[in-house]
């Protein structure tokens, strides 16, 4: 009969080389758990922002109709003209074509929300893609140590109490391990997406700088084209602002600790009036409004500055007990192992035939 002693010889390459196998892969379990929460919660916000393009697809259809009938009706705009109310006119013109411009650039920047938050998915998916691999190595891994140890280990294990607590400690330290590798996975995807809203938000800047230079051209006498290119880099500076608040909204999902940022109106003006009511006060009043909206870009940037570094600081903090964490389970892991080597060692040397009397043992009756 194979000895244990033999058998243990046996196993231990196979048993050094699954050990490696899980060190490696100690990651992808709770790696793979946090991805498909923020898999899951990716699938929310696109089933939100889906919802609300549908709406506001709805909503741009029947605007569009109330726009048409006043930008197109030559007998409303002859009525209003006869009866003198040309001015009443132009402003229920100049409401219907701002609410229905109004609608129709939130529904651009839903889609543009909507392909964001797809990309993102995509790219989410692919990693757990690979995480999914991993898992399936560790697992795998694992039952062939098991399945090991349970050649070797043949019969009740409570003759070996020793090898049951360092059993037990090594896989509390498993444990422990796997809590502190979520929470470093999750700050991981904090700093990340509070770091796309800062390039976000960096985009929104630069517009709204564009938007001003425009201005200033429009106050001395820019005309129609100033006009519409500074309507551009302000619906632009908007879309990026969306996104970025979106991406906050991901990251808060995720992490309590993510606060909110402080809030941020775009200026916003109307083509009709810049061509009716354009004049350089007009102009200053609107130039002051992107003034401030540039202010208020500046305050968020400052917000998600201390956002990121308070991030960044949570995850090293995590990351340094998830390293403690997993040095504490190596050591474990490694005690195990010793404590079953002893035990080994201790069955052989009780089977090496019949025991030796001293000479001052008594003989046996």
């Amino acid at each position: 009969m194979t000895s244990i002693t033999n058998k243990i010889k046996e196993a231990a390459p196979r048993n050094r080389e699954l050990l490696a196998i899980l060190s490696e892969t100690d990651h992808a379990l709770p790696a793979l758990e946090q991805q498909k929460r923020f898999i899951d919660d990716l699938n929310k916000e696109l089933s939100n922002i889906q919802r609300r393009i549908a709406i506001l697809d709805r909503q741009r259809i029947q605007e569009f109709k109330e726009h048409k009938k006043y930008r197109d009706s030559v007998m409303k705009r002859f009525a209003y003209r006869v009866s003198g109310k040309t001015d009443k006119f132009q402003a229920k013109a100049e409401k219907e074509e701002r609410e229905y411009f109004a609608v129709l650039q939130q529904e651009r920047q839903a889609k543009e929300q909507e392909e964001n938050i797809r990309d993102m998915r995509s790219k989410a998916l692919e990693v757990q893609t690979d995480l999914e691999v991993e898992a399936s190595r560790h697992a795998e891994a694992r039952q062939q140590l098991d399945n090991l140890y349970d050649s070797i280990f043949q019969g009740p294990t409570p003759a070996f109490p020793e090898e049951d607590r360092s059993e037990q400690n090594a896989e509390s330290a498993l444990q422990a391990y796997h809590s502190s590798r979520v929470l470093v996975e999750a700050e991981s995807q904090v700093v990340h997406l509070l770091t796309e809203a800062k390039e976000r938000l960096r985009k929104a800047l630069i517009y709204t700088d564009e938007a001003l230079s425009h201005s200033r051209m429009d106050m001395f006498g820019g005309g129609t084209f100033s006009d519409f290119m500074e309507r551009n880099a302000l619906d632009k500076a908007e879309s990026q602002v969306a996104q970025m608040n979106a991406l906050v909204r991901q990251a808060q999902y995720i992490s309590h600790n993510v606060q909110d940022l402080p809030a941020i109106g775009i200026a916003h003006g109307s083509l009709v009036g810049d061509v009716f009511f354009d004049n350089i006060f007009s102009d200053m009043a609107f130039h002051d409004k992107i003034k401030d909206s540039w202010s208020g870009l500046q305050r968020a940037q400052e917000s998600l500055e201390d956002q990121i570094y308070l991030a960044k600081s949570r995850y090293q903090e995590a990351e340094q007990e998830m390293n403690a964490r997993a040095a504490a389970l190596k050591v474990a892991r490694e005690e195990l192992q010793r404590a079953r080597e002893r035990i080994f060692e201790r069955i052989t040397n009780d089977n090496r035939g019949e025991r030796k009397i001293p000479a001052d043992d008594p003989p046996p009756y």
